[in-house]
């Protein structure tokens, strides 16, 4: 992510996807990189953890378009 800088982070999928939507009708372009907060392991999954805050979203845009992505995401 060397010409991106991070705009966004989150754990919940829907916001995620509000974010990139606003953006891309904006003209926009946006990278999500997805990561895990915790060792899944075999199963995919870990008693008493819910599944849905299981990954965490980290939303880029170009350096040049950031300026612009604060704009309309305020």
């Amino acid at each position: 992510m060397l010409f991106k800088r991070e705009i966004f982070i989150t754990r919940d999928l829907k916001l995620m996807h509000r974010i990139r939507d606003i953006l891309g009708t904006k003209g926009i372009r946006t990278t999500v990189k997805i990561g895990s907060t915790f060792n899944q392991g075999k199963y995919h999954g870990t008693p008493g953890i819910d599944s849905e805050s299981s990954y965490e979203y980290r939303i880029f845009v170009k350096r040049k378009d950031y300026e612009k992505a604060v704009f309309f995401l305020k």
